[in-house]
């Protein structure tokens, strides 16, 4: 199975640097996976997530294969008390670090100079006047205020045994009532895996009234992992009799059995 390192993440994900408008050169630079340009898509799943039956009234959700826990901090603006399992290294050993020095490391080798970001090639500003960020320096929003990656907890277990599901009960204050999986089935290279992976989640489930809701990338390219679409997904489930939720980064949303 492949390990989600830093190279996978960044072949994964990547955003514009610049999300509200771009004027003058187009080699824009496009940062991988970090929060500044994760959070927008993230808002866009978490208000997603919170028109499902019964979603705005969870209170302790478990999200599996949830990196840095950026969905578990927007989902705490709906009160709902969130944590992210992951076993990524790059995630574990770097969760509590800032993100600029490879921000910068990143901008250098694209040719920036990343204490003149808004002067541009030959005094272009890249940055339109109309974004609201234009003419401030631009660290004062790519990263977090506290200086770390993440303001959520971070629990790296597999879930493959019985001590690792309680150890994440544990760290949810033995209270789940909602379980989120986020792109993992999408990252397995064979059906057998993605079983395997949906019966953990199952097993984690406290009981069948808690709904476990895996999102996915419908269909994606990646030779290396399945390229399920959500329909496949659904029908995988429901032929193994696993009543679990699936959605997809546009909005869609397939029930148990629909």
């Amino acid at each position: 199975m492949a390990v989600w390192d830093k190279t996978l993440f960044e072949t994964m994900y990547s955003c514009n640097g610049w999300p509200y408008g771009i004027r003058g050169s187009s080699r824009v630079p496009r940062f991988h996976y970090n929060w500044f340009g994760m959070i927008p898509a993230t808002r866009n799943v978490v208000d997603m997530y919170v028109t499902m039956p019964g979603f705005a009234q969870l209170s302790d959700v478990a999200i599996i294969g949830g990196g840095y826990g950026w969905t578990a901090e927007l989902l705490s603006t709906y009160s709902i008390n969130a944590i992210s399992i992951d076993t990524s290294p790059h995630i574990i050993n770097t969760k509590d670090t800032s993100e600029e020095a490879e921000l910068r490391d990143y901008l250098t080798q694209l040719g920036f100079d990343p204490d003149r970001l808004n002067d541009g090639p030959a005094g272009i500003r890249f940055m339109s006047p109309d974004d609201p960020n234009a003419w401030v320096n631009p660290w004062d929003y790519w990263l977090r205020a506290d200086g770390v990656r993440t303001a959520v907890t971070v629990v790296d277990e597999d879930l493959s045994t019985n001590g690792s599901r309680r150890n994440v009960r544990t760290a949810l204050g033995n209270n789940i009532d909602g379980i989120l999986t986020e792109i993992v089935l999408d990252s397995m290279e064979t059906e057998n895996d993605a079983l395997v992976f949906i019966e953990r989640c199952e097993q984690l489930r406290p009981n069948p009234a808690v709904n476990v809701v895996h999102l996915v990338m419908d269909g994606h390219s990646d030779p290396r992992f399945l390229s399920y679409t959500k329909e496949q997904w659904r029908a995988l489930l429901d032929a193994n009799g696993y009543n679990h939720w699936v959605v997809n980064l546009r909005g869609t949303i397939l029930s148990p059995g629909g």
